[in-house]
């Protein structure tokens, strides 16, 4: 009970420290919110903390802003997320390690988040209270106060060096070596080296005629490219436009870039929270089954077949009997046609024959009363 208790009034003190510090500097982010909702902004991951630490470094120096701003970062810092420049410049001021993306992201242990925290505040508060000249005077490291005098400051920085000697691994600091590659670079080169059974310690001799033969094949291209822009500025002319034209122009395409820079945003903050974590799955041991699925597939793809046939030879079949059915139909109407005229030809004659012998009895009558 008493733990609790005492980490309880821990977390109040923290979150009063950390309060303050911001509602001085005029933070947009906690300005009316409660002092334990501050807690809740600093060490939850999410899309708030990480504009909360865009806004800080801003805050620290205005030039940061066009670097972790996507809407005013240059072209070849747009290619990392917002993820990596904040750890850049985090790493920069000396506030983790350069590799450290769980500390940026908020994933990592309170501790290690306050002591960042606490460290980037008090950077800040330095920096905006330095530019302030109602109280530029000499500053104790990570206190500000009213006023110290120069025995005081200087006891105060000599305890402050004393205290990240014997906190942090200063040897970090003094490496000989320097890796000229992105960290994932050579992550992806190291991984190489182990797949073709070269050692870090000892990687290969570079081959200088294939070096050679890549230098040549770049410098062609770049002839090439060079050529072709030569042709491209005799072929076109540019010539002036009309300001007003220029003007809406430009602001069209600044609209349609600062969309697309949203997006871009967007997709960002989702890569780094939802999708970068199964990029680091270790990919699945395939197994034969595969090959057994295959084969069996090929098989019912034939066995399809044969009954596609057999549905074709019953379909013509059918067709077959429906003809032959129809033909038939057909000659028995014939027949019984036929049949019909004939009794009418039969009666015909018949009545014809009658005609015939009463003709025959008339005449004779005729003849017998004319002798008489």
């Amino acid at each position: 009970m008493a733990d609790v208790s005492k980490h309880s009034k821990k977390n109040e003190k923290l979150s009063h420290s950390f309060k303050g510090r911001l509602d001085k500097l005029g933070c947009p982010y906690t300005e009316g919110v409660d002092e334990s909702w501050v807690l809740e902004l600093i060490f939850k991951p999410g899309e708030p903390r990480i504009r909360l630490l865009q806004w800080l470094f801003a805050k620290f120096d205005s030039k940061l802003n066009e670097l972790l701003d996507p809407e005013h970062a240059p072209i070849e810092s747009k290619m990392d997320s917002r993820i990596q420049r904040l750890l850049y410049v985090s790493s920069t001021l000396g506030l983790c390690r350069y590799d450290d993306v769980d500390l940026i992201r908020g994933v990592t242990i309170g501790s290690k988040q306050t002591a960042f925290m606490d460290q980037l505040l008090d950077l800040v508060c330095i920096m905006d209270t330095s530019e302030d000249p109602r109280e530029k005077i000499f500053q104790s490291p990570g206190i500000v106060c009213e006023s110290s005098g120069l025995q005081d400051q200087f006891t105060s920085d000599c305890n402050y060096i004393d205290q990240l000697v014997l906190e942090e691994k200063m040897s970090t600091l003094f490496k000989t070596s320097v890796n000229l590659l992105p960290p994932d670079i050579n992550k992806n080169i190291e991984t190489k080296m182990v797949e073709k059974g070269l050692s870090k310690e000892k990687p290969p001799s570079p081959d200088i005629q294939k070096l050679i033969e890549q230098a040549n094949i770049v410098s062609n291209t770049l002839d090439r490219q060079t050529l072709t822009l030569q042709e491209l500025s005799e072929t076109f002319t540019y010539s002036e436009c009309d300001p007003s034209f220029l003007s809406t122009t430009s602001r069209t395409m600044q609209v349609v870039l600062s969309e697309l820079s949203q997006l871009v945003v967007s997709f960002s903050y989702c890569y780094e929270n939802e999708m970068r974590v199964w990029c680091n799955k270790t990919p699945p041991v395939l197994t034969d089954l595969g090959i057994a699925f295959k084969r069996v597939y090929n098989v019912l793809k034939i066995f399809v077949e044969y009954l596609t046939s057999l549905e074709g030879i019953r379909q013509s079949y059918s067709n077959l009997g429906q003809y032959v059915n129809n033909k038939s139909t057909t000659k028995t109407n014939f027949v019984h046609t036929s049949q019909l005229a004939l009794e009418n030809v039969h009666e015909c004659v018949n009545i014809l024959d009658e005609s015939i012998q009463r003709q025959d009895i008339a005449s004779t009558s005729m003849a017998s009363y004319l002798s008489t």
